[in-house]
């Protein structure tokens, strides 16, 4: 057994054991009407205890054309000397779903009484929800529910021969078996993978509670690996045992982009039942996944008819004008290996070969152009106010319009944060496939 997976049963024992110690109290965290939220942990031993969570604003926000940039603040718990307990509570919060942990004398850990957690990158966080408008379509509610499954599909990437993808289909799918579905691909951030979009995003609970209360119809959604370096996620692949990183270079060289239409799509449409057309196929990413949906998509203008971009990384380091240079020197390079025989080393295939597929990048303007001739149904554009990405979409919109290329722009306030993504697919599922 490997020492990831064992650190995950550790993890697991120890978090059921405590648990198990305060099965008298509620769960935690507790809240109340107003939507105040109030923390408890027991240790009578600390002597500061804090409180790291995404509903803490930020202090000392700076605006910038990039974006507005903050530095990150905690809240010191209140010990009672006569319980040992150390408690906070929060004013009323939103409807949301929010992501904390505890500092204990500086060491970082997940809420011992609270069973919830999601993994963000290499860090292990506990959530809450609040119910209401926002947060309402997050939770498992009594409605027929869809089926996720993690799918190993072939791949010739980087010398894999399988990666990993998750795949939701609706109830429908099971209970009309002669019926076909559109099918919306959605791709995550850097450092993510393709169980991001379930656990942190509340993909799989989106799409039901949408599905039942009629704001969208049946759909397959695809939820692909997009990290060029790891076939699945950390610790759950029988072939790699590698670290996640929140810097994914690698997914930024063209080699995803390449290989998705004839590896993941058309492994899709060859094992379920999804319409194959232009008109019922949606792509969608978040942050790097955006900048891949870009991409994606402008170099296959007759595979997506909807496109929608999530906090968007917008650019890479690979411009058009780079990529067409490193295309060429690449080229010239393989044909004196040709002529010469002498083997080069960033071209020996495989893993090697990090710019095979730099190609992809190239042209963009004209592809673009190809792109809108043909007529998008949808071309989404959502950020935040306070995204590090915002001067990146405001650039990339300047380009659109000065082709007077329509698209869907959708501005809203926060950062570059879960909390804005997954708000940013409940808004860019009804505009999908006639909705």
């Amino acid at each position: 057994m490997r020492i990831d997976k064992m650190k995950h049963i550790v993890f697991a024992t120890l978090l059921l054991g405590f648990t198990a110690q305060v099965q008298s109290q509620e769960l935690e965290p507790s809240i109340d009407a107003e939507n105040r939220v109030t923390f408890v942990y027991a240790d009578d031993t600390a002597s500061l205890v804090q409180l790291k969570g995404s509903f803490i604003p930020k202090k000392k926000k700076i605006k910038t054309p990039a974006g507005t940039f903050g530095r990150e603040q905690v809240y010191d718990m209140q010990r009672n000397p006569d319980t040992g307990l150390w408690t906070y509570t929060t004013e009323p919060l939103p409807s949301e779903m929010y992501t904390y942990r505890f500092l204990v004398d500086g060491r970082p850990i997940v809420d011992p009484a609270n069973p919830r957690f999601v993994r963000d990158v290499k860090d292990t966080l506990s959530y809450f929800l609040i119910d209401g408008e926002t947060g309402g379509y997050y939770f498992d509610r009594d409605v027929p529910h869809g089926k996720v499954e993690r799918v190993w599909y072939p791949s010739t990437m980087n010398d894999m021969t399988q990666r990993r993808m998750t795949v939701y289909t609706p109830p429908a799918y099971d209970e009309a078996p002669q019926d076909s579905f559109p099918v919306l691909y959605l791709l995550h951030g850097s450092g993510g993978d393709e169980t991001s979009w379930t656990d942190y995003g509340r993909a799989a609970q989106i799409f039901d509670n949408m599905i039942a209360s009629g704001a969208i119809q049946p759909l397959i959604v695809v939820m692909p690996n997009g990290n060029a370096s790891l076939d699945a996620a950390p610790g759950e692949s029988p072939y790699q045992d590698k670290e996640p990183s929140a810097l994914n270079i690698t997914s930024m060289l063209g080699k995803i982009e390449y290989a998705f239409v004839p590896e993941v799509v058309g492994y899709v449409e060859e094992h379920y039942r999804a319409r194959q057309s232009r008109a019922s196929r949606a792509i969608a990413g978040l942050s790097l996944g955006g900048l891949q949906t870009i991409y994606i998509s402008a170099n296959n203008p007759d595979t997506f008819g909807y496109v929608g971009l999530f906090s968007a990384q917008t650019t890479n380091m690979l411009t058009s004008a780079r990529a067409s240079k490193i295309g060429k020197i690449r080229e010239k390079a393989v044909n004196l290996m040709n002529m010469t025989g002498l083997q080069l080393d960033f071209l020996s295939g495989g893993k090697a070969d990090k710019f095979s597929h730099v190609q992809i990048y190239e042209d963009f303007e004209i592809k673009l152009a190809v792109q809108f001739h043909a007529k998008p149904y949808l071309y989404y554009i959502a950020v935040g106010e306070e995204d590090f990405v915002l001067k990146l979409n405001n650039d990339f919109r300047k380009k659109l319009d000065e082709k007077h290329y329509p698209y869907v722009y959708h501005l809203t306030d926060g950062a570059h944060t879960w909390e804005n993504w997954r708000k940013y697919l409940v808004d860019f599922l009804p505009r999908l496939f006639g909705n």
